[in-house]
């Protein structure tokens, strides 16, 4: 299977990788990393280092919508090997038979399936050494990742290496499994700005900002990121089907309270910018245990745990969800004129003359008259006005505050 695209600042990792598969004694290795940090390809790596030394390469990947089929898993990892169990004994064949629907009886216990599985693996790789790659190994059904884990420990004295790849943003059944780990970071800064220089030679220096920026070191972001850029000071950079997957199925499965307080700190900016927080999330437990939240080591508040996240919010979000979040955070932010103005704006849809006065005095306020994005960004709300300000600034306290938002 090839990668998408290069690979770049993962020397430690293909070196680990190289060796792990070139080691004469069996052995696992799990992969954990951030959704879209390049897993994937660095067991293509694994794989093509396996294959270049002559090895026999098994792939299976765990996939969401067969996550509650029993042994799915296990039958996908060991079908290529299947053939050679003729040559087994009876009573461990019957345990494949059984597990795979062949035919009846009482399920094996792990024990009794685990160790057939080793005898079919010792047989397999009999005269080539042999490399189970197991890909988004956090979706294979619990029955499957429980053998899994079982003969992953017992590797020892076999010609075959088993390298997992899994998330570490939500819980899986690889956590605690006590075997060796490779912890994939985001690429380096350095790393981050060369990948993009190769695949996106002709972005704008705004717009090359900004991405890095928005990627903070994820790979996948880095390649998606750059097809559907638009201008740097655009509201958000549109997330491809790839990358809004990599965290939209969780964001939907959230209740729609939960959706909306992460929706209303996605636009106000909360756990994403320092110093730009003002109220803390609330009643967000599920969104911890999705791994969408986590914790900030300074502050110890709750952040979103990539950027991305707060993309995928605001990409997911329909034009009414964001207007009503927008009037929310108009009245939380009623005496700063600069945010209740901003949100204020999007929150309206129609000219209103009472909405144009605020965003006014409000940049008049700010010494900076017509010079804010959202002020130019709001001209449908001072449709008619000519752009002349009807009114001094406001006090503080005043004019702004008074502005009623519960019709946006």
């Amino acid at each position: 299977m090839g990668h998408a695209g290069p690979i770049v600042g993962r020397e430690r990792e293909i070196g680990e990788l190289t060796a792990f598969v070139a080691a004469a004694e069996g052995r696992a290795l799990v992969l954990r990393g951030e959704p879209g940090v390049g897993k994937s390809a660095l067991l293509d790596v694994a794989a093509e280092r396996a294959a270049d030394l002559g090895q026999r390469v098994v792939r299976a990947a765990g996939v969401e919508a067969e996550a509650g089929l029993a042994f799915a898993g296990l039958h996908q990892l060991l079908h290529p090997l299947l053939a050679d169990a003729g040559a087994l004994e009876p009573a461990t064949r019957a345990a494949f038979d059984i597990v795979f629907g062949r035919s009846t009886g009482e399920p094996p216990s792990v024990m009794t399936l685990g160790v057939a599985v080793l005898d079919l693996l010792a047989l397999a790789s009999g005269d080539v050494p042999l490399l189970l790659v197991a890909d988004d190994a956090h979706w294979l059904d619990p029955q499957s990742a429980e053998v899994a884990r079982f003969i992953a420990r017992r590797l020892s004295g076999h010609a075959v290496h088993m390298a997992v790849g899994t998330r570490a943003d939500t819980p899986s059944p690889w956590d605690g499994a006590g075997l060796p780990e490779l912890t994939v970071p985001p690429l380096s800064a350095e790393a981050s700005a060369r990948l993009l220089d190769t695949t996106s030679p002709g972005l704008t220096a705004p717009v090359r900002r900004r991405i890095l920026d928005e990627a903070c070191g994820n790979p996948l972001a880095l390649l998606e990121l750059p097809a559907a850029a638009g201008p740097a000071d655009g509201p958000e950079l549109p997330l491809s089907r790839r990358l809004e997957r990599l965290y939209g199925d969780r964001i939907a499965g959230l209740g729609r309270a939960e959706r909306a307080e992460l929706l209303r700190a996605a636009l106000d900016g909360t756990g994403t910018l320092p110093g730009r927080a003002r109220r803390p999330l609330r009643a967000v437990d599920d969104a911890v245990a999705l791994g969408l939240l986590t914790t900030d080591a300074g502050t110890g508040d709750l952040v979103f745990r990539h950027p991305l996240v707060r993309s995928a919010l605001l990409q997911s979000a329909t034009p009414n969800e964001r207007r009503a979040a927008h009037a929310d955070l108009a009245r939380l932010h009623r005496g700063e004129f600069e945010r209740h103005a901003a949100h204020l704006a999007a929150a309206t849809v129609d000219p209103d003359e009472s909405v144009a006065v605020v965003l006014e005095r409000a940049a008049a306020a700010l010494g900076r008259p017509r010079d804010r994005t959202w002020v130019r960004a709001a001209g449908p709300r001072l449709a008619g006005r000519g752009g002349h300000s009807r009114g001094g600034a406001p006090a503080p306290g005043q004019g702004i505050q008074g502005h009623d938002t519960a019709h946006a």
